[in-house]
This record gives structure tokens, C-alpha cells and sequence, in this order.
């Protein structure tokens, strides 16, 4: 049961992140845990502290993945607010694998529906970007397989790119995982208005 309501928690923040059902899913996220640590018993606030603080660098990683302290930070203090909370280790473990693989599951099903962090790149594009994101058909230039093209904002999977001294910015969705800004990648398949690149 414990497992159940802190893997909802999880799943909550993975919608949240991944779709545009914000207030919905942050609101899932409060109420499961909620009521997991209610369900837990709580003796102090401590472990509710680290365990938010965990979730939260956890979170900004999604944001900053270049820096990887942040979500090794969240993820020791996480697994400490939970050990503090159950005191066994190997429940806590049980607790936190479920979670995992619940909310893993989750992730997978809203990617292969069409969902991505789209609504993170949005927050986190650079302020120094000031090329245009509007495209008319006759400005866009033909994108087609092989075509290499730079970053301008990191992927994640979605994000911009640019191609050749063409200043537009064109969406575009990384197969190979989270890119960083400036990265030559080079583009895999176009289907439609849908762009796929890897990197080079």
C-alpha cells in the first residue's frame, strides 16, 4: 500500500513535467504523499524535509541535466527522508523500487503517446534567443534526412535547432536522449512536420 501511494506520488510529478495537466497532476503528487506519510507515521517534519528537498533537485535536474550533482544530491537525500520515515532499510528499498518501476512504466506510455518535455524546454529556453520561431511556408527550408544542424536550445528530448546560416529555429525531437546546447546533431528521419535528429 505504501508503495502504491508513493509511486502515484511519482507518477504525479511525471505528468506534471510531461504533459499539460500541471495543476492536476501536482495536486495527485500532494494528496499521495500525503497520505503516505500519513499512513507511515511521522515522529518529526525531518524526513518530509529531505524527502521534498530530494524530490525537488530531483525535479531541477530534469531542468539543469548538465550538472548531475543536483540529482545524485536529491536522490541520497530522498532515499534518506524515506529511510528516516520507515526505518527498515529493505522496505524502504521495496518501497522506492516500486515507485520506480510504476512510474518508469507511466513515462513509457505518455512517450510513446506523443508527450515529451516540451512544456520544460518552454520555461528553460535562453533569453539570448532571439531568432525567429515562426515559420511561414516560404520561409522554411526543406529539411531532409542526413541534414546537420546545431542545438540552440537542449533537448530533452524536444528542443530547437538550427540548420546551416538559416537563423530559424526548428522543432525537433532528440533518439538519442537529452543533447546539450551547441551539439552539431544530424537529422534522422521527417515525417510530416515531425523532426527526429541524433547526434553526430
Amino acid at each position: 500500500m505504501e508503495g502504491l501511494l508513493l509511486g502515484l506520488g511519482f507518477i504525479g510529478v511525471a505528468v506534471a513535467i510531461l504533459t499539460p495537466f500541471v495543476k492536476s497532476a501536482t495536486g495527485l503528487t500532494l494528496i499521495s504523499l500525503a497520505l503516505y506519510f500519513n499512513f507511515v507515521g511521522l515522529e518529526t517534519w525531518l524526513p518530509v524535509i529531505l524527502f521534498t528537498a530530494g524530490l525537488l533537485l530531483i525535479i531541477l535536474e530534469v531542468f539543469i541535466p548538465e550538472f548531475g550533482l543536483l540529482g545524485i544530491t536529491g536522490i541520497v537525500l530522498l532515499l534518506m527522508g524515506l529511510y528516516m520515515t520507515i526505518g527498515d532499510l529493505s522496505q524502504t528499498v521495496r518501497d522506492l523500487s516500486l515507485s520506480v518501476v510504476i512510474t518508469a512504466g507511466v513515462v513509457l506510455y505518455l512517450v510513446r503517446n506523443g508527450y515529451s518535455l516540451t512544456n520544460v524546454n518552454k520555461l528553460v529556453l535562453n533569453n539570448d534567443l532571439q531568432k525567429k520561431e515562426t515559420q511561414t511556408p516560404e520561409e522554411r527550408r526543406v529539411v531532409e534526412s542526413g541534414m546537420e544542424g546545431t542545438a540552440s536550445t537542449p533537448l530533452r528530448p524536444s528542443g530547437k535547432v538550427t540548420f546551416g546560416e538559416d537563423d530559424l529555429l526548428y522543432d525537433v525531437l532528440s533518439i538519442d536522449g537529452h543533447i546539450s546546447k551547441g551539439t552539431i546533431v544530424i537529422v534522422d528521419k521527417v515525417k510530416g512536420t515531425k523532426i527526429t535528429v541524433r547526434k553526430k
